[in-house]
């Protein structure tokens, strides 16, 4: 048989030969490009993703000076990782300078395919050992407010020339920010500190240790009434000074909460925050808060019925249920639960629907003042030695009417409301206190009257019947 029998089979061969030649180079190619486009994408990146554009980036969204230290980008990371070192944000008002933000670094988790476009998309924010400063101004605003609202609107009431109502509230907006606050899914706070003002109070807080995390937040800036929520859970040193240098005492709290963060209606930043904190045993208050030293001038009415209040000690420490349960929204801060401290052997109870306006310094606290059951005793004792003198049908009845308004489960109770400026409280008893001596005079008299009319009716040969 001739060689050209087999040529059809041989010509089949080569064929697909040169086929799979073909798809083997087509193969290189994409893996070439594969392996090469990333990496001119990274080298295209790390070129212009540097401080400078960073921080045009940031001032462009915030009204705020912004300087970085050093910047890292760690490109084969998942997911992509922007870590900012020495970070600095200061206002750019020149009326402000109260509003500081520092943080030793700032890690942004951000989508590579993003950067590749010039575009950074957050999904998570880490700080460390941030120090933020921050004062609460008589008007409702803020510094910081001032310092991260968009610079394309109007500067605040606070730092506008008439001093009125500007058109913007200032601050952080989420429908001026849809791309960043709908990829955000997380934020953490570690190891830093935040120093508030309170200006109308003339309260300075001190947070210290803070950790601070902000997890499962869901905001859709086109649905913010159904889907604007995150989970908070914080710790931190709490310490409480006044403007005039009195240490008003320390909160080591931890706990969680629920907040809902943006204004459904005009997207403004405007935390909503319901939670339950933690109160550690080294928590304490100085009796010189001016809630505490005018409540306890209240209970110089125990002296109608014979009690006399001791001196009010220097520290008071918490009661009850050892933790902070509270609403906060719009500067007002609710009680959701009883809080209560141990002045001395009496707990003063804030109750819940207590509340207290910080931007106004205005307040409201129902509250109880609860003698422990050991000196409730001791009270009821001392009650029955101012009515010794008295027939003992009388006295009982006027120990039981002390009883009845003034004891609860054994324990003596006085309750008062607080109203007015917190820095400056109105303090009065809400029920009155029974005089015991007047009381025990009248009783007295009115026995003395008895007697009297029963003699005589005697001496006159009238009938007793």
């Amino acid at each position: 048989m001739s060689s050209d029998s087999h040529h059809p089979h041989s010509s089949r061969r080569r064929g697909a030969r040169r086929s799979q030649r073909k798809w083997l180079k087509l193969l290189a190619v994409v893996l070439a490009l594969a392996i090469v486009l990333p990496v001119v994408a990274m080298v295209a990146v790390k070129t212009y993703i540097n401080e400078e554009f960073v921080v045009n980036e940031i001032e462009a969204a915030i009204n705020s000076e912004v300087e970085i230290g050093e910047l890292d980008l760690a490109l084969l990371s998942f997911p992509t990782r922007l870590k900012l070192s020495d970070v600095a944000l200061r206002s750019k008002s020149e009326r402000d300078s109260s509003g500081s933000v520092k943080m030793a670094s700032l890690e942004l988790e951000v989508n590579f395919w993003k950067l590749v476009k010039r575009h950074i998309e957050v999904s998570k924010i880490t700080i460390d050992r941030a120090e933020i400063t921050s004062t609460f101004f008589e008007d409702g605003s803020t510094s910081l407010e001032e310092m991260f609202r968009s610079p394309e609107d109007e500067p605040s009431a606070h730092d506008s020339e008439d001093g009125g109502v500007s058109a913007s509230e200032g601050g952080f907006n989420a429908f001026e920010q849809q791309d960043f606050v709908t990829s955000l899914g997380g934020l953490e706070i570690k190891d830093s500190r935040v120093d508030i003002t309170l200006e109308k109070t003339g309260l300075r807080i001190r947070c210290e240790d803070v950790h601070m995390e902000l997890s499962s937040i869901t905001v859709d800036p086109n649905n913010l009434h159904q889907t604007n929520t995150a989970q908070l859970k914080i710790s931190s040193m709490v310490r409480l000074h006044s403007t005039k240098g009195w240490h008003y005492g320390d909160l080591d709290l931890s706990g969680e909460a629920k907040a809902r963060i943006f204004n459904p209606e005009t997207g403004d930043t405007e935390p909503n925050v319901e939670g339950r904190f933690d109160l550690a045993d080294s928590s304490w208050l100085n009796t010189r808060v001016p809630v505490i030293t005018k409540a306890w001038k209240t209970l110089s009415v125990l002296e109608k019925v014979g009690v006399k209040v001791a001196p009010l000690p220097e520290r008071a420490t918490f009661g009850r249920s050892n933790a902070v349960a509270a609403h906060y929204h719009l500067g007002k801060v609710t009680v959701r639960e009883p809080l209560s401290i141990w002045v001395g052997d009496w707990e003063l109870a804030a109750l819940d629907g207590s509340w207290l306006q910080t931007e106004t310094d205005q307040h409201e606290i129902n509250a109880e003042l609860v003698a422990s059951v050991k000196s409730s005793e001791r009270f009821l004792g001392l009650i029955g030695a101012v009515v010794r003198l008295v027939p003992q049908r009388l006295a009982d009845a006027l120990i039981e009417d002390v009883k009845d308004r003034l004891y609860r489960d054994d324990r003596l109770l006085v309750k008062i409301q607080s109203t007015g400026e917190f820095s400056d409280p109105k303090i009065r008893p809400v029920d009155g206190v029974p005089d015991l001596y007047e009381n025990a005079k009248k009783a007295g008299e009115d026995m003395l009257k008895e007697k009297a009319a029963g003699l005589l009716r005697g001496l006159l040969g009238g009938d007793d019947d």
